[in-house]
């Protein structure tokens, strides 16, 4: 379970191996392991799973209770039954019937049943009565004590993903795996409508065997949207480059306006301002060039001049600052002027989601307010 190569033993003894000395010692013992988020509990439990593996007569099973039971469900029983179901793993096959019984009583605890209810005869008048073929009941689901931490898929699902599997078994001579590339659903600014698109569609797709990337909504990395990341076995953050702070960001960029743009015509000054001015995105570096060049032509120039992006910053700033209300744009300045940025709320959010704030990915994130809309922040200030 463990890596030699991505573990790394704390100083002293590791709680793990400690753990598992304390149940060697004391088999019946209940122990709870506790502390904060990211300090590898999780770690210390594999490790203790594997000093007990290796010491002999004590076997211990590593249960992610939450990956088969929704949590925000009710526990009563579960652990009981899962622990059971782990057991029956361990024994494996067996002859016994008093052992497939308990088996198969998990199994039902665990999961549910249907059972047939039989109906009281004194129910029916004498007309009314089935026929004596038929037995008169009720068949009734009892429902076990595990809650999917994800709701069924639809009806039809099973259908198509046999659909699907067929098309993939027919690929070309050489095709083993396919992938679907989803874009544009980051445009869905209601993250409820994103997962309502993607909870039940991902999933059928993976049970395909096909596997998925799908652009979403930058708001899920926060807040209460968080659970919705969680669906996916992988997070991929297309950062903004730090211009400010680190070279490489700033070569790629100017490296890009080199491919798009002339020197004579946006010459290495003015390449080196619209960099600045992007704040690191590329999409508002490739949007202000434009504007910049358009400021050029419709004044006759030949070259885009330093006063060009100047009047293109301005105009990008000011369709950024449009209708900001007067909390937000406070809390702009204050980033701007303390550096102070804690995404806590929908509106703070809208902020980074717009990019009037700017999140830099690196040891530790550092936001920053949109170069474009900086000078008139201040401005605003200065008339106060």
């Amino acid at each position: 379970m463990l890596g030699e190569d991505r573990y790394a033993a704390p100083p002293g003894r590791a709680m793990g191996e400690q753990l598992a000395s304390r149940l060697q010692l004391a088999p019946l013992s209940s122990h709870l392991v506790t502390g904060p988020a990211g300090t590898g509990k999780t770690t210390q439990l594999y490790l203790a799973a594997e000093a007990l593996r290796s010491a002999g007569d004590t076997r211990a099973v590593y249960v992610d209770v939450s990956l088969q039971h929704d949590l925000d469900q009710d526990l009563s029983g579960v652990l009981v039954v899962l622990a059971g179901l782990e057991l029956a793993k361990l024994v494996g096959k067996h002859g016994d019937d008093d052992v497939q019984a308990a088996r198969e009583r998990f199994r039902r605890w665990a999961y549910g049943y249907r059972e047939f209810i039989p109906d009281d005869p004194r129910e029916y008048e004498y007309d009314d009565y089935p026929e004596p073929d038929e037995e008169p009941g009720t068949w009734r689901r009892r429902p076990g004590v595990i809650a999917s931490p994800l709701p069924p898929l639809p009806l039809d699902s099973e259908e198509k993903i046999e659909a699907l599997k067929t098309l993939k078994r027919a690929l070309p001579d050489g095709v083993r795996h396919v992938a679907i590339l989803l874009d544009s659903l980051d445009r869905l600014d209601d993250a409820e409508a994103f997962r309502q698109a993607v909870i039940d569609d991902v999933r059928a797709l993976k049970q395909a065997g096909i596997g998925v990337a799908v652009v979403g909504p930058m708001r899920l990395l926060y807040g209460p949207n968080r659970p919705i990341v969680d669906m996916f076995d992988q997070v991929h953050i297309v950062p903004a480059f730090d211009v400010t702070q680190g070279l490489e960001g700033r070569e790629f960029l100017l490296r890009v306006l080199a491919k798009r743009t002339d020197e004579s015509a946006v010459g290495p000054e003015v390449r080196e301002r619209l960099v600045d001015a992007s704040g690191g995105l590329l999409r508002d570096l490739l949007q202000l060039t434009r504007s910049a060049v358009e400021e050029a032509f419709v004044v006759g120039a030949d070259a885009v001049a330093p006063d060009h992006v100047t009047r293109a910053v301005d105009e990008f700033g000011r369709t950024m600052m449009f209708g900001l209300r007067e909390a937000e744009v406070d809390t702009l300045d204050t980033l701007r002027r303390r550096g102070v940025f804690v995404p806590t709320n929908d509106d703070i959010i809208a902020l980074l989601v717009s990019r009037r704030v700017i999140e830099y990915q690196g040891t530790t994130k550092r936001y920053a307010v949109h170069p474009a809309i900086e000078p008139l922040l201040a401005s605003l200030q200065r008339k106060k």
